[in-house]
């Protein structure tokens, strides 16, 4: 491991690897890269991997969705690796005041040229046959969603980035923080001290304890989602649409060789939770009520994973104001996959110019809190 380094990004999950590459990208190569696992071992492989432009909640975060998904339209032209995105649209549903909530949803994605079609009752049920319809009022259905890879996409940006002479350090624990004057030295690791007047905290569910390292106090919340993942369902085509249930915050998206579903927003106990066999029970009951074919299908795994979220529901990209040279980009929630083109992008102008172009950083600021 090299003792010094322009830049050390914390962390390698699709956020920081995002970063890595687009910093060698934009001339800046002399990076590296500590993550106390593997490659993508924490949140970013534990996700529902769905590219959506159905998921923001916000406006500024929808363009940032279809800036992102322009960039994976074009990643294996930019990058040399597939992503195994497969098209399969992405179906919202919803009754009683969370359908007010999806219609004007609707209406704002629509605003901004993404296509979204609101759904009757009668036509749910065209789109989706095998679901239970009787009880929703409306749904949105956006055409251009699908699953896609994490892995591969974390490995593409990865390799490239090492390629442009980026080091990757897997099996390296950070551990503390150097600071002198107001500003960062170096980062202890478990494998020696790197000095850097650069630090990107791209930590996910360890951010906010990487940032009281540095006296920063980052305000995040760490909730717990489980996923469940069943054997065949042949009753349920395999290009059916991701379903969204709105009321529950509910989803099931057919799988090779069976369906991937998930639930729960609980508080995490720690950044590394433990399978919620409580939510497990819960998912599955909603699953058979929802879609009475699933009651037919096989237990196959079940995971826990954690999404780092904040309360606007907006990531943390910038410059904490508190200590020069201490850079966030963290907080991106259950959106890092859809995100991470923009949010490597963002960061390596930051480093670059000292401020974002392609969007307005201040509205991701840690001093909007």
């Amino acid at each position: 491991m090299k003792p010094t380094a322009a830049v050390v990004i914390i962390g390698a999950g699709v956020i920081g690897c995002s970063s890595a590459y687009h910093l060698a990208q934009n001339g800046i190569s002399d990076v590296t890269v500590i993550e106390m696992e593997q490659v993508g071992a924490g949140t970013s492989s534990k996700s529902a991997s769905m590219l959506s432009l159905q998921f923001g909640r916000d406006p500024l975060l929808a363009r940032m969705a279809q800036y992102s998904y322009g960039r994976y339209m074009q990643f294996e032209q930019e990058l040399g690796a597939r992503i195994d995105f497969r098209k399969t649209g992405w179906i919202s549903v919803a009754s009683g005041e969370a359908a007010a909530h999806l219609r004007e949803h609707a209406i704002g994605l629509q605003a901004l040229g993404i296509a979204t079609e609101l759904l009757s009752p009668a036509e749910i049920k065209y789109r989706y046959p095998e679901i239970r319809s009787d009880d929703l009022e409306v749904g949105i259905f956006g055409p251009d969603d699908g699953p896609f890879d994490p892995h591969m996409i974390m490995w593409g940006y990865i390799k490239q980035a090492t390629t442009r002479g980026v080091s990757l350090q897997q099996g390296v624990k950070a551990r503390g923080l150097r600071t002198e004057n107001g500003r960062v030295t170096g980062v202890e690791t478990s494998e020696g001290f790197i000095a850097t007047p650069v630090v990107v905290n791209a930590a996910g569910p360890w951010a906010a304890e990487v940032g009281r390292w540095a006296g920063v106090e980052i305000p995040l919340t760490n909730k717990t989602r489980t996923i469940v993942m069943t054997g065949p369902v042949p009753e349920i085509p395999p290009g059916r649409p991701f379903l969204e249930d709105e009321n529950v915050e509910w989803y099931f998206r057919p799988e090779t060789g069976g369906g991937l579903m998930g639930m729960g927003n609980t508080p995490a106990k720690s950044p590394e939770a433990a399978l919620d066999t409580v939510m497990v029970n819960r998912i599955i009951d909603h699953a058979m009520y929802r879609i009475p074919a699933l009651e037919r299908a096989a237990l196959k795994t079940s995971w826990s994973g954690v999404r780092p979220l904040t309360v606007d529901g907006r990531p943390i990209l910038g410059a904490a104001p508190s200590l020069e040279g201490f850079l966030l980009n963290c907080g991106w929630g259950g959106m890092g996959i859809i995100q991470a083109p923009v949010a490597g992008q963002l960061l390596s102008e930051l480093v670059r110019d000292g401020h974002t172009s392609t969007f307005d950083g201040a509205e991701l600021n840690l001093a909007r809190f």
